[in-house]
């Protein structure tokens, strides 16, 4: 039977840039990229603009297609010139029967200039491809590859079950932590079996961060008693497309109204928290007393407005809001969430 080689089956890693080179010789490869010499205009070279600040373990299951992958992985690189990161981008091959070449490699590297004057950051990234024969060797090897000294965070991206990328447990317990988008994942986060769930944080909670920050402000003008008193129910109504950054967002507004309800003497809260299907993203809070809360959050526009009564006194405010892009997203989750 003619062998089948890891490449041949591998979409995602084929469609990813770079240039082949053998495992073995990928770091050595990626040094000499960087120590070229200074062009003819006496230019620095690259690697005085190379200053690596972490890892970043990229890794596509069998539902990413090439264009997901393409695209979230030029998310990463564009992030990188922010953050500057080694990537490590793991592409299993979904064809069983593919043997030959093992593992195989290709290295990247971009620089970026800016608007300023000496304004230039370099990223790099090793592409790898594997058959799930090799799945056994992948986290030993991948370690070798790794900036040492730097934390490393592992993004698991469209895996097909939560039990196959559980499976993986060394990047789990290895890494500082681990992001995970459940706005496009088919399972939620709690159904991963992780030893240290608390390293886990969620892009579709991070794109939420304007909205969190224009609700906080709104109710840090009144007194905790005065919020939690007589609430009945909080309900957010949204559109089929944001039901993950929706859940979420409820989960933020329960916690931290369960700690305003901690704080206020006497206070036990009771209020029910539902998600809803609707047209328009809302968010709802009712009371048992004429206090209410009405907040209309208008994406598309980039506004959010809130009219309230509470305590007695009509309260309304309007701030503008949006849904993080990738990038900022991703430094949100890594760095502040």
């Amino acid at each position: 039977m003619t062998e089948i080689l890891a490449t041949e089956k591998n979409e995602i890693y084929s469609k990813l840039p770079g240039i082949e080179v053998p495992v073995g010789d990928a770091l050595v490869s990626l040094s000499e990229m960087w120590d070229a010499p200074p062009s003819s205009d006496a230019s620095p070279p690259p690697s005085e603009f190379r200053a690596s600040r972490m890892n970043m373990i990229l890794h596509f299951g069998f539902d990413a297609s090439c264009e997901e992958a393409t695209a979230l992985f030029r998310s990463v690189i564009e992030f990188s010139r922010r953050y500057p990161c080694r990537v490590i981008a793991l592409c299993p091959s979904k064809d069983e029967n593919a043997t030959g070449q093992g593992i195989v490699c290709k290295i990247f590297s971009e620089c970026y200039i800016g608007k300023g004057d000496g304004d230039k950051s370099c990223c790099e990234a090793i592409i790898f491809g594997y058959t799930l024969k090799e799945k056994r060797f992948l986290e030993d090897q991948i370690s070798i590859f790794l900036e040492s000294d730097l934390p490393t965070y592992y993004w698991p991206y469209l895996f097909d079950s939560p039990d196959n990328l559980s499976a993986y447990q060394t990047f789990f317990k290895n890494v500082d932590r681990v992001i995970i988008d459940t706005g496009v994942e088919n399972f939620t986060a709690d159904r991963l079996h992780l030893p240290e769930p608390e390293k886990l944080h969620d892009l579709a909670s991070a794109r939420t961060l304007s909205i969190r920050q224009c609700i906080g402000q709104f109710f840090s003008a009144f007194p905790m008693d005065k919020i939690v008193d007589g609430l009945t129910r909080v309900e957010i109504r949204t559109p089929v497309g944001l039901k993950a950054e929706s859940r979420l967002l409820l989960a933020w507004i329960e916690s931290a109204l369960s700690d305003c309800s901690d704080r206020v003497e006497g206070s036990e809260l009771k209020a029910e928290f539902v998600c809803e299907e609707g047209s328009e993203p809302r968010i709802l809070f009712s009371y048992d007393c004429e206090s209410f809360v009405e907040c209309s959050l208008d994406l598309e526009g980039g506004v959010a407005q809130i009219s309230a009564k509470i305590g007695g006194d009509a309260h309304s405010m309007t701030a503008a809001i949006r849904l993080l892009e990738p990038q900022e997203a991703l430094a949100e989750a890594l760095f502040f969430g």
